[in-house]
């Protein structure tokens, strides 16, 4: 394992005569939700893989970061939320900085590099446009003897990194240098093995600087529509890959919510009071049993996520300052085989 000590300061040196001799522009942000079932070791990897352990792409896939990696020069993060490896969140829940320190328990994955990070953090790996495991498997990572308290990385292609809630311990955003030909970027979780019986979600926004700025180089959308999503495979219905929270303004995001989703995504609500609101879209549990937004019938009854509200309504809960969405089923359900989507606004207090 590469210990982070060892080569800390002369990052440093290289990172601060790197940052002297450009011009960077901060550019391509965006806001995502990275699922705690993101696992990093199927980053890359083409639908129906498998990796330990029961998780396959693209259900357990980790997140890509939907922004052009040209001409940047280093990456910066900001996460909220709470995780659990269980299904236990919320109300057993961790942030993004983790707790305690845990092993990818069968070292490297599909070329992918090990790691020793909190358990339950925030991961990502930068990867090229070559698949992972066409290629030599890099060192891994041991952040013990940094604890999190770093200021700048510099983590090789396909090298799995910790990113936390992406601030040092004095609050200062921490730097991630973009790799040489690196073209993607994923967002993923920290977990020993099996990933697809994980809980809770984080809100990260991502922020590329680059070099230089060329208004050709990347797309920024300002308005959410379901036509750029993937669907998941053998889908006789279009669904998304993965839910999405995207701030528009402060305190105002655009969600879209899978239907194959058990409260996976959440927003910021401090003060209890936000509100959804434009909701739209169809959510199906079988051929012959769909809803919208509003759900079908009065009260769902015993058994559901809320028995109180109709089957497959929108529905929310605050735990811990947070808004988590979900589509109103059954507890317990097999959730990833529901079909279809909900997209509405929140207005979130701050």
């Amino acid at each position: 394992m590469l210990h982070i000590s060892l080569w800390t300061s002369i990052l440093a040196a290289a990172t601060f005569g790197q940052t002297l001799s450009v011009q960077t522009a901060k550019s391509g942000t965006l806001t995502v939700n990275v699922p705690a079932t993101s696992n990093p070791y199927l980053a890359g990897m083409p639908k129906r893989t498998k990796a330990r352990m029961g998780d396959s792409a693209p259900q357990q896939s980790p997140v890509l970061v939907e922004r052009t990696l040209a001409h940047g020069v280093a990456v910066t993060f900001s996460a909220v939320g709470a995780t659990e490896h269980t299904p236990r969140c919320p109300p057993d829940c961790f942030g993004p900085n983790g707790v305690g320190f845990a092993r990818h328990r069968d070292g490297s994955e599909h070329g992918i590099s090990d790691v020793i990070a909190p358990m339950d953090s925030l991961l990502g790996v930068f990867l090229s446009d070559e698949r992972p495991d066409k290629s030599k498997t890099p060192p891994g990572l041991d952040f013990r003897s940094a604890r999190g308290d770093f200021s700048s990385l510099a983590p090789k292609l396909k090298q799995v990194f910790f990113i936390g809630n992406g601030r040092t311990a004095s609050g200062a955003l921490r730097r991630y240098l973009v790799p040489a030909k690196a073209t993607k970027l994923y967002l993923g979780t920290m977990d020993g093995f099996e990933w697809n019986n994980n809980s809770g979600s984080f809100t990260v926004t991502v922020t590329i600087e680059r070099d230089q700025v060329d208004t050709g180089m990347f797309a920024v959308d300002t308005n959410v529509s379901f036509a750029s999503w993937a669907c998941l495979p053998d889908r006789a219905r279009c669904t998304p890959d993965r839910p999405v929270a995207e701030e528009r303004a402060p305190g105002e995001f655009h969600v879209i919510l899978p239907a194959s989703s058990e409260w996976s995504i959440s927003v910021p609500d401090s003060g209890g009071t936000a509100t959804i609101h434009g909701a739209k879209g169809t959510v199906c549990f079988s051929s012959d049993n769909c809803a919208g937004p509003q759900g079908v019938g009065s009260e769902a009854g015993p058994g559901f996520l809320a028995q109180d509200k109709p089957a497959g309504a929108l529905i929310s809960k605050i735990v811990e300052g947070r808004m988590y969405l979900s589509v109103n089923h059954r507890s317990g359900a097999p959730f990833r085989d529901h079909e279809g989507y909900f997209e509405f606004d929140v207005s979130a207090a701050r």
